[in-house]
């Protein structure tokens, strides 16, 4: 089962995702939790699904790989000034902000 953004927020010893990550994330998405919920569990079970997660390891291998992946990835994002992923690909591409 992946983890949710406020388990993250506090003891998170099975999972080793970036200092301050789960609040960051939230605040992305204007504090609305239940969005930030939806991404989080979309980019995780993309990892998941990914060939960065090997088939031979147990689920909850599967899973710490995805966690700590997505939230590494989700938080260099952040500090490099990008949007969400899941924000991005739904923004229409007239919206977007040229690169």
């Amino acid at each position: 089962m992946i983890p949710l953004l406020r388990d993250l927020c506090f003891a998170h010893r099975e999972f080793r995702v970036p200092d301050g990550f789960a609040v960051s994330f939230v605040r992305q998405h204007d504090n609305a939790w239940a969005e930030a919920q939806k991404h989080w569990e979309d980019v995780v079970a993309r990892v998941l699904n990914s060939r960065d997660v090997p088939t031979w390891v147990s689920a909850a291998e599967a899973m710490r790989i995805a966690v700590n992946g997505a939230s590494t990835l989700l938080h260099e994002a952040h500090t490099r000034g990008l949007a969400c992923i899941i924000c991005i690909q739904k923004t229409p591409k007239s919206a977007r902000r040229p690169s």
